[in-house]
């Protein structure tokens, strides 16, 4: 069998989803790992078991048979793998933490007390959100982009909760962007459009026009094809915008 990598095997199916449009299993693909184990073998092909591996959310989507996403992401492996090779069943499994020995106890416990995040990536409905380093994320393609925020020596707040508004306490609204971000001083929002992610336009500009009465001068959306194609260029261009507008 000459069979690719399971590196170039992922990047190569998560090429597909996108060119596809389809995004929000990219996106989920994008946090995962994969193990590829030989199953079958006939003549020069033969057929493999890949094991994705990820975090709650994950597992619990592409594990779900009943879900579309789930046959979406086992065709795109189909796709790409070479003609002589077939995909024989995909399996999930939850990643394993990394731990401090010393203090992994203690850590969980402040989160059975409810110690950590409360007015971050609160539930919306029964829609799934993401965790990465004990934040909340609505769809995986944020995660993507605060890893690469991460990197860069800048403030970020993902999915928290805001209230502003008039004087006036009924006219008072509660608002969540998707990043705020401080760099050198300057405060702007970086938003994810997708019609998983923000399914009402008209929302979204009316919450964009009450974030810039406050003078926050750079908000700037970025499509979420954008995010999961290449992360690290739409950050770069929104700090470079940041820096120069706000």
């Amino acid at each position: 069998m000459n069979m690719p990598t399971d590196e170039v095997l992922l990047a190569s199916a998560i090429g597909y989803l996108i060119e596809g449009n389809e995004i929000f299993e990219a996106s989920l693909l994008l946090l995962c790992e994969i193990k590829t184990h030989p199953w079958n073998s006939f003549g020069d092909g033969g057929s493999i078991l890949i094991e994705i591996i990820g975090n709650r959310s994950v597992y619990d989507i592409i594990q779900n048979k009943d879900l579309l996403s789930r046959d979406i992401i086992e065709r795109a492996f189909d796709a790409v793998l070479p003609i002589n090779i077939g995909v024989e069943s995909i399996n999930t499994r939850a990643e394993l933490v990394s731990i401090d020995e010393t203090s992994w106890r203690k850590e969980m416990e402040n989160v059975l007390l409810g110690k950590g995040a409360v007015n971050q990536g609160k539930p919306i409905d029964d829609k799934p959100r993401f965790t990465w380093e004990n934040l909340r994320f609505r769809a995986p393609v944020e995660i993507a982009i605060a890893k690469v925020l991460n990197e860069y020596d800048v403030f970020f707040l993902p999915n928290c909760m805001a209230r502003f508004g008039s004087s006036n306490p009924k006219e008072r609204k509660n608002r969540e962007a998707d990043f705020v971000v401080c760099c050198d001083g300057k405060w702007g929002i970086l938003e994810i459009d997708g019609d998983k992610y923000h399914p009402s336009a008209a929302r979204d500009h009316e919450r964009d026009r009450l974030f810039s009465s406050y003078g926050i001068k750079v908000i700037h959306r970025y499509t979420a094809e954008q995010c999961v194609d290449n992360p690290k260029h739409v950050v770069e261009q929104f700090l470079s915008l940041l820096k120069k507008n706000g």
